[in-house]
C-alpha cells in the first residue's frame, strides 16, 4: 500500500502527542561536561568560528567525489 499525505500527517500528529510525554533526565556528570564545553574559548561569543564553514565545505567536497564500488 502506498503511503498518502494523510498517512504522513497522521504520523506527525501521533509523534507530536508522544513527544509531550518524553522526559530526558540529564545527570550531573553530563551537565558538567556541557558546562566545560561551553566555557571553552572557541565557544565564546565573538570567537572565530570560520573553521566550521571550511570543515563543512571540505566534508561536502569529499562526499561529492565518492562513487559507489
Amino acid at each position: 500500500m502506498k503511503p498518502t499525505l494523510e498517512d504522513g500527517l497522521r504520523a506527525l500528529r501521533e509523534a507530536t502527542e508522544l513527544a509531550a510525554s518524553i522526559r530526558i533526565e540529564l545527570d550531573a556528570e553530563y551537565l558538567r561536561a556541557i558546562a566545560i564545553a561551553e566555557a571553552l574559548p572557541e565557544n565564546q561569543s565573538g570567537a572565530d568560528k570560520t573553521w566550521v564553514w571550511r570543515m563543512e565545505h571540505a566534508f561536502r567536497e569529499h562526499f561529492k567525489r565518492l562513487r559507489p564500488l
